[in-house]
């Protein structure tokens, strides 16, 4: 079995492939990849890149809508004072006789 074992050895060490080189072949890589980039289109752009877009799509929601519900609360506080001072300057006389002047 050793001597099997030892000239398979031996004859996968002296065996060696050559190929010859291709002097474009850097050249071709980058002409193929070139011509991917101009293929690539906006969907596919978007579709490659789901998850990241999802993610600033949701972000940008959530701010909008907490932006949104903080001048709503802002804007009901001041709706609410107005509509307090009022009442009561229907109700106090003092109040109706110091706004008449």
């Amino acid at each position: 079995m050793n001597s099997s074992h030892d000239l398979l050895s031996e004859v996968l060490r002296s065996w060696r492939i050559a190929p010859p080189a291709d002097p474009n072949f850097r050249h071709a890589v980058w002409q193929r990849i070139t011509a991917l980039r101009k293929r690539e289109s906006w969907s596919a752009y978007l579709q490659a890149h789901a998850a990241a877009w999802t993610l600033v799509a949701v972000v940008a929601l959530s701010v909008a809508g907490y932006t949104g519900q903080a001048v709503a609360r802002a804007q009901v506080k001041a709706d609410r004072e107005a509509i307090v001072v009022a009442y009561l300057a229907e109700l106090d006389p003092r109040v109706q006789a110091g706004l008449e002047k």
